[in-house]
């Protein structure tokens, strides 16, 4: 699920967070422009949300196609909202919370889900007026309908691709299918390959958005169990490849003498 709506996460929603607030309430266009911005999401009309954005997230997301994408793939779905909170925040503008009830996909799951968030907008001038900052969003993602590899009995299907600037994140579940135990270790040789070749690796960091704990530790794996985690890469800023190939590794069973990699099949990037 979309970190931005349900964690409230992200460098431009962390620093809102963080500047001193002096406290205020939503002047009425400020309060207008938010409520035009969430009833849009709340009609599926991600043409208008598009267009409600601030100057440099548009520039960002380039398209309401693309903005769309990032909500399809979840299959999200705002139900409600109300705001709860406004602050000043200066240099940033105006800073509401609003409380929000959601629909979504739990791609762990593989289930419906519903959940209630806080979520932090901030409301900044514009060249057409005021508009929305909603920062912390990929801006652009695929779901593929199948795309996974499976080798010793071992499974990796990948559920979510999503492009930042400067990075790709894959939400993928791996599951055990033998008889025996397996330990997967992705950091240990995963790559990330485009059409042109070139290969990335996994990012290693103690931020729990960039990297999954319990797959950077050593994910162990009974037989008939699964998890579902995500693996980012540092990639060029804005990623554009035709093709992706994953590979995931070491993987071992208990008491093995050689670990094995899985080669998940080739995704082609549909074009945006």
């Amino acid at each position: 699920m979309t970190r931005g709506r349900l964690l409230a996460t992200g460098a431009a929603t962390t620093a809102m967070l963080a500047a001193r607030p002096a406290g205020a309430v939503l002047s009425r266009p400020q309060r207008d422009v938010l409520r035009r911005y969430l009833d849009a999401f709340v009609a599926r009309r991600y043409d208008a949300a598009f267009a409600l954005l601030s100057d440099d997230e548009r520039r960002y997301f380039q398209n309401a196609a693309n903005l769309a994408s990032v909500y399809a793939a979840d299959r999200f779905r705002l139900v409600s909202y109300r705001i709860i909170e406004s602050k000043v925040a200066p240099p940033l503008g105006a800073v509401a919370v609003v409380l929000e009830r959601i629909e979504f996909f739990d791609a762990a799951r593989q289930s419906p889900a519903s959940a209630t968030a806080k979520v932090v907008y901030g409301i900044v001038p514009g060249k057409n007026g005021l508009r929305v900052k909603d920062p912390g969003h990929p801006w652009r993602v695929i779901a593929p309908s199948s795309l996974g590899g499976t080798l010793n009995g071992v499974a990796v299907t990948i559920r979510k691709i999503a492009f930042y600037t400067g990075r790709i994140e894959l939400v993928a579940t791996f599951q055990n299918r033998a008889d025996r135990v397996v330990t997967l270790l992705p950091y240990g040789r995963s790559v990330l390959q485009d059409d042109a070749g070139k290969i990335y690796q996994p990012i290693e960091s103690r931020l729990s958005s960039l990297t999954d704990k319990t797959l950077y530790t050593g994910l162990r794996l009974p037989s008939s169990a699964q998890y579902t985690g995500a693996i980012a890469f540092f990639t060029p800023d804005r990623f554009r490849p035709k093709t992706l190939t994953l590979t995931i590794g070491p993987a071992l069973f208990d008491g093995a003498d050689e670990p094995f990699a899985i080669d998940v099949a080739t995704f082609a990037v549909p074009a945006s």
